[in-house]
Order: C-alpha cells, then sequence, then structure tokens
C-alpha cells in the first residue's frame, strides 16, 4: 500500500522525474522503504496531524525518486555491459605493477551512480533522505517514526 498518490505527487510534492504511466509502482516501492526505516510504525498508526501526513508523503515521493534514479543509473550500467560479460565503459585508471586497468561503468559519479553500484551507498542515500522529511516526525501515538527504540 503506498502513502501516497500520483495526484500528490504532481500537485503537492511538484514531482515530474518520474512518468505518470509508472509513478504509482515507483510509490509502492518507496513506501515499502519507508515502512522498514520506521519500523513498520506507519501500517499501524500513521500520522493523524496533516502536516505529520503531509512530511510523510513527501518523504515516499522524495525515496521514488531516488530509487527510480538508481534503477535508471543500473540500466546504463547494464548498457555498458559487453556480450563477453565485461563492462567496456571508459578507462578510469591503469596501474603499471602487475598491470590493472579499471573501466568506469559510467562517467557520472553521482549519488545515484554510487548507490546504484552499491548496496551500502543506497542504503546511506534511502535514509538520508528519511530523515530531511521525517525527523521528529510522531505517529498517530506520539512514537517518533525514525525512533529505533521499543515501544
Amino acid at each position: 500500500m503506498a502513502y501516497t498518490n500520483k495526484e500528490f505527487y504532481a500537485g503537492k510534492y511538484f514531482g515530474k522525474l518520474i512518468d505518470q504511466t509508472e509513478i504509482d509502482k515507483w510509490l509502492s516501492f518507496a513506501s515499502d522503504e519507508i515502512d522498514s526505516l520506521t519500523f513498520g510504525r506507519l501500517i499501524q498508526q500513521f500520522p493523524t496531524i496533516e502536516i505529520h501526513a503531509e512530511k510523510v508523503q513527501k518523504a515516499v515521493c522524495a525515496i521514488a525518486e531516488a530509487l527510480y534514479s538508481i534503477n535508471e543509473q543500473k540500466k546504463a550500467m547494464m548498457a555498458q555491459k559487453g556480450d563477453d560479460g565485461k563492462y567496456h565503459g571508459a578507462i578510469s585508471s591503469i596501474s603499471s605493477g602487475r598491470e590493472s586497468i579499471s573501466y568506469s561503468l559510467n562517467n557520472n559519479t553521482s549519488i545515484y551512480a554510487r548507490a546504484a553500484a552499491d548496496y551500502d551507498a543506497q542504503t546511506e542515500l534511502l535514509h538520508s533522505i528519511a530523515a530531511k522529511y521525517l525527523f521528529n516526525i510522531p505517529d498517530a501515538t506520539g512514537v517518533n517514526l525514525l525512533y529505533a527504540g521499543g515501544d
């Protein structure tokens, strides 16, 4: 279940990155990520205060865009993989001793490119996006959504 919809994405978040034909899928994926980051609190106790609920919706939209961008980077990386199973991007470094050549998967060193190549970088990125919107936002019972302690 997505915590927001395409109308919110386009109308209040002012999102334009993800096409309207695909947005429901990415909002659903993002909501799953939010559930993981908030320890499932939203499933039972979605915030009842309007501004808090809107922050949750904005967090879902931002994470949806991040997941979409990471996916686009992964597709670009796969496009650089040849029939021989090797990547054929630009050479990023050459070492002489014991001869080593490193290929750049793409010329983009954006946070999305790093997240596409490394799961830990992806996790860190998604956590930072969620924290931007959900810091000090409580669920319906007053427990901070990002609080990792017991109830």
